[in-house]
């Protein structure tokens, strides 16, 4: 099998499935004629953040796949990443499993004869109930399989009270008890379905053949192996390394090339089954209404993928432009970029695009330049190809929003020139120095040495840093980079009173897009060293203009970078609204 690094993008059709407004979002790799085994792969990710940060290994399983003449099908499942639907709804159990049987009836209609299904962590378990109720399938691959769903949702709890984020504030107390899950919802009912799932009490065969990749650090399932061999179930085990670094957050993932190979190969060797049944038929379709909404998949040039939202009764007026934050893929963190999508485009009649920058999600690399790199050098031209596309619809009037380099980039095509009409910027990165060097991590280091100063135990933290060499390069570094930072703001503020403006100053920049006519609105969370930076290197410029309401600055308490807690999603949400009607209402 391919190695990452040999792993091109193949050609991949993305479209819908279902019906009746609801519609399952599915990109097919499908292996050539030549080398068409006729089985087909549906891959099944995990839940939530987990599938965030496996999106990048299971695109290139699908790919490797089609190459090994294997066609294969990824499924975002019923309410997650493009798919219609979220996570309150109800049925989740069996809305997730209706849409992995569409991915299978799917690939048996584009000529599979017989189905592999290949699940990750919670995946794999819906693949082996999936699988118990169809007599297609020749074998199932659990990698790292969730096992119980009562000791799943306990490992969940304790995840999330591990990431030790603020507390609900008192008004936005959730109901129904929803559980949180790093940034995603499990309500009671689901909770419920899913603790009353252990397949070590399966009595059903999920297949003829099941293929168990534990994880090599912590192998889980050696007792649920020995059930299935008790069913008549041939087991094939593997415990393989790969699925931490799989599970990196998402600029950091890797590729996990044994678990991908070990994956292809069974599913190839998959023999005929005895009963053979006739290929269901089975609609997709590449654009679909969701309520009040069309949705679409656009490919542009250099393979530019996205997903356009746009009202279905009326003709958008203008257009809003999602970009990756970090390595997330077009979803967004949290998928916090789907409902907003589906919601601008309904209240604003605007024409809303979440899209993958080269590099980035379903989008190849261009030039050689290799693939999850979240700041490059193809990125404005990328902004720009979307932006032209944008007006080759007939709409002039284009906003960018982003957080993270999402909203660096935003901020950065409006300063060199790109046509737009306003830039919402959230929590905004910087590129181009290692995190230890950068202004951003100094102001991030000063604030936690202040803070560990305050106590006598700080100081004998800061004391113990002073011994250990690198620990004292970056105090040092730390110190160095602020007093620079703070003479050069001290510079700046002298050089605009006696009317020297220079090009790379932020209060220059800043006033240069406003006099363009370009909308600017920043949101920030409280803690976020840009904050900091923005207002060091802006100074006075930016205090004027938030006067004469020209740009708005946006401090939220309480919230992390990328907004994980569920009661900060309609915070934001409400930001970015008011940043819209200020602009285009």
């Amino acid at each position: 099998m391919s190695s990452p690094a040999a792993s091109a993008h193949a050609a991949v059709e993305s479209l819908y499935l279902g019906s009746e407004g609801r519609f399952w979002f599915v990109s097919l790799h499908r292996a050539s004629p030549a080398a068409d085994t006729g089985i087909g792969l549906v891959i099944v990710p995990p839940f939530g953040f987990e599938a965030v940060c496996a999106h990048r290994a299971l695109r290139h399983m699908a790919e490797d796949a089609a190459i090994a003449g294997v066609s294969a099908v990824r499924i975002d499942l019923d309410g997650t990443g493009d798919s219609s639907g979220d996570d309150l709804e109800p049925e989740r159990l069996a809305h997730w499993i209706a849409s992995i049987d569409a991915a299978a009836d799917f690939l048996r209609a584009n000529g599979a004869t017989r189905v592999v299904l290949a699940g990750v962590r919670l995946g794999a378990l819906l693949a082996i109930l999936c699988a118990t109720g169809r007599r297609d399938v020749a074998g199932v691959v659990a990698i790292a399989p969730v096992v119980s769903g009562r000791r799943w949702l306990r490992e969940m709890r304790v995840l999330q009270l591990a990431l030790d984020l603020a507390p609900t504030p008192s008004e936005r107390v959730l109901v129904d008890e929803v559980q949180e899950v790093i940034g995603f919802a499990l309500t009671a009912q689901t909770r419920d379905a899913v603790t009353r799932i252990d397949l070590e009490k399966l009595a059903q065969l999920p297949a003829p053949s099941v293929l168990i990749i534990d994880r090599h650090d912590l192998p889980a399932a050696t007792r649920w192996a020995a059930h299935l061999r008790e069913l008549g179930v041939t087991v094939e085990y593997e415990k393989l390394p790969g699925y931490t670094e799989m599970m990196l957050d998402p600029h950091r993932t890797e590729v996990p090339v044994e678990i991908i190979n070990a994956t292809i190969a069974f599913a190839a060797m998959r023999p005929a089954l005895d009963v053979v049944h006739s290929a269901p038929d089975s609609a997709a379709y590449s654009r679909v209404q969701m309520g009040s909404v069309l949705e679409q998949v656009v490919v542009m040039n250099n393979d530019l993928r996205a997903i356009v939202t746009q009202p279905a009764e009326a003709r958008p007026r203008s257009a809003l432009v999602f970009l990756n934050a970090g390595g997330v893929r077009r979803i967004g963190p949290n998928r916090l970029h789907v409902p907003l999508a589906r919601r601008i485009a309904d209240e604003f009649a605007m024409m809303v695009l979440r899209v993958d920058l080269s590099g980035l999600g379903d989008s190849p690399s261009r030039d050689g330049t290799p693939e999850n790199m979240v700041y490059h050098e193809h990125a404005i031209d990328d902004i720009q190809t979307i932006v032209a596309w944008i007006h080759q619809q007939g709409i002039a009037d284009v906003y960018l929003a982003g957080l993270c380099s999402g909203g660096y980039y935003a901020l950065e095509a409006a300063h060199v020139g790109r046509p737009l009409r306003g830039v919402i910027v959230i929590n905004p990165g910087a590129p181009g120095v290692p995190d230890d060097l950068s202004p951003y991590q100094a102001v991030a280091d000063a604030a936690r040495y202040r803070k560990m100063m305050r106590s006598p135990r700080g100081w004998s933290q800061v004391f113990a840093k002073m011994v250990d060499p690198n620990a004292l390069r970056r105090l040092i570094t730390t110190v160095i980079k602020r007093t620079c930072s703070s003479a050069s703001v001290i510079v700046g503020s002298v050089l605009r009173r006696v009317g020297v403006s220079l090009k790379s100053d932020s209060g220059t920049r800043l006033a240069a897009l406003c006099g363009r006519g370009v909308a600017i609105t920043f949101v920030f969370c409280a803690d976020e060293p840009g904050l900091v930076v923005l207002r060091e290197r802006a100074g006075s410029v930016l205090l004027k203009m938030q006067r004469d309401d020209a740009i708005s600055l946006r401090v939220l308490d309480g919230i992390d970078h990328t907004f994980t807690p569920l009661w900060s999603h309609p915070v934001l949400t409400a930001e970015l609204l008011t940043a819209l009607r200020r602009t285009c209402v």
